[in-house]
């Protein structure tokens, strides 16, 4: 990373560290509430609008966003865990995104290596018993951001309080591709009988970067325009086929815990019947 990116993190303006300080306070005061484990376990999050809060709202350098966007990730993860939500998945970075400039995907990488690695978020997770899991292909990341989401997987494998999954160079259609391949690996090897995956489908899903995790109950993309024709870019298309999803016109940096409580209630009124 160049020296001038590099100095984002450590002399952010003023105007962002205030920016940034309003987030902390606002995810301070988390509604009281508990879902029942029986109706909701898993909230996954698509995180948008995080440079459209930084250019456009507040006439920052859109890179903020995604600073800005760190806070509102732990806000979210503390409430997950005041709620009893017991797994929570953010997608921050999809295998598309490596199209952008590179100078953004420069800041996001720099991001990741400077937070992962930090002793506070390894400490918090054992803390709270939250098992970490990252999401996405291995193979493009850079070697330090690689080595932390190691470190934090390797390092809170025994936790089973909570779940945390970051989506990192994450993509629906890439996820299948590297489940099919360790499929047709197994046949080859002998280690897979195919008779037992035509006989139970939802065997595919033990191959999915989710493997063992209960699926999502609620998606929630952040950053909707309201003449936007909502979309789900692909994320988790097998593990949501029964997944309710409500997009929000909330920039994921402004989301509010108010905000993110509200779809989670109006999701538990509804009966969900799996086709039944």
């Amino acid at each position: 990373m160049k020296s001038s990116e590099t100095s984002y993190f450590y002399e952010l303006p003023r105007g962002v560290e205030e920016w940034i300080a309003q987030i902390e306070s606002i995810w301070k005061n988390i509604p009281e509430f508990k879902v029942n484990p029986q109706q909701f376990q898993h909230l996954a999050i698509i995180c948008d609008g995080s440079r459209r809060a930084a250019e456009e709202e507040r006439g920052f350098p859109p890179y903020f966003g995604h600073r800005a966007g760190i806070e509102t990730i732990k806000g979210i993860a503390r409430a997950c865990r005041q709620w009893n939500i017991h797994a929570l998945t953010v997608w921050l970075w999809s295998t598309e995104n490596w199209e952008r400039e590179s100078d953004q995907v420069d800041f996001i990488m720099g991001l990741a290596e400077k937070f992962l690695p930090e002793k506070e978020l390894l400490e918090e997770l054992r803390h709270n018993e939250v098992r970490f899991t990252h999401l996405g292909r291995r193979d493009r990341l850079p070697k330090l951001v690689l080595k932390a989401l190691h470190d934090l997987e390797r390092q809170t494998a025994d936790c089973s309080r909570y779940n945390v999954n970051l989506a990192i160079d994450y993509g629906g259609l890439d996820e299948i591709r590297r489940a099919m391949g360790k499929i047709l690996d197994g046949f080859m090897e002998g280690t897979i009988d195919h008779q037992l995956l035509k006989e139970n489908p939802q065997g595919i899903l033990g191959f999915l970067d989710t493997a063992g995790q209960v699926l999502p109950d609620l998606v929630v993309r952040t950053g909707v325009k309201e003449d936007e024709i909502p979309h789900t870019s692909g994320f988790m298309p097998l593990q949501t086929i029964y997944s309710g999803w409500v997009f929000l016109p909330d920039l994921f940096p402004d989301l509010t815990p108010q905000g993110l409580l509200k779809p989670i209630q109006e999701f538990l009124k509804y009966e969900r019947r799996f086709g039944r």
